[in-house]
């Protein structure tokens, strides 16, 4: 697979977790009974990636529209299961990012390494990415927003899509020609 299967695989793949978390938020009144046969079909893999903590804090306050709630006098955990240690919180994107060079073919600096795998490292990343797209002022492609933020290219098209969602962010253009401003 070539670097670009890859990253749109992994692209759609984040797609479909996102959908599947809204739609289980969507239809709290699902039973664990029901999620165990769901786990058991085609979205095993991704079910098994969502948290509970996810479910009901979500990724940002406002995507929130329905909340499970948790079930009362279920086990506290599985014994003998270890707690899984949280990764570290990266530090501020604009305090890590190199500056940017300008013109047409200049070398990109590496991608300042920030953390999207948690709710708060999303949300900064993302605020981050507002912050830079209120900065430029006007239209900016993906490639501008990642020199001056940092990240990888599918970190940032992925802060951008919620953005979008969350109506703070609009588009024009298409593959290449994709341009965002803020909305």
């Amino acid at each position: 697979m070539s670097k670009y299967d890859v990253s749109l695989v992994s692209a759609v793949e984040g797609r479909k977790r996102q959908i599947l978390v809204d739609l289980l938020r969507q239809n709290s009144e699902l039973t664990l009974g029901e999620l165990h046969q769901l786990s058991k079909g085609e979205l095993g893999k991704l079910l098994s990636s969502i948290t509970v903590q996810e479910l009901l804090h979500g990724e940002s306050g406002a995507r929130e529209s329905a909340s499970i709630e948790p079930a009362r006098g279920g086990r506290p955990g599985k014994p003998g299961r270890k707690p899984v240690a949280k990764a570290p919180e990266a530090k501020s994107t604009k305090e890590t990012a190199a500056p940017a060079k300008s013109g047409k073919g200049a070398k990109a600096e590496p991608a300042a390494e920030v953390n999207t795998r948690t709710p708060t490292g999303r949300d900064a990343f993302d605020k981050g990415v507002l912050e830079v797209l209120k900065s430029i002022g006007g239209p900016a492609g993906a490639g501008e927003i990642q020199r001056r933020v940092g990240g990888t290219n599918m970190q940032v098209r992925s802060a951008v899509n919620r953005l979008i969602e969350a109506g703070q962010v609009t588009w024009t253009g298409k593959a290449r020609g994709t341009r965002y401003r803020v909305a």
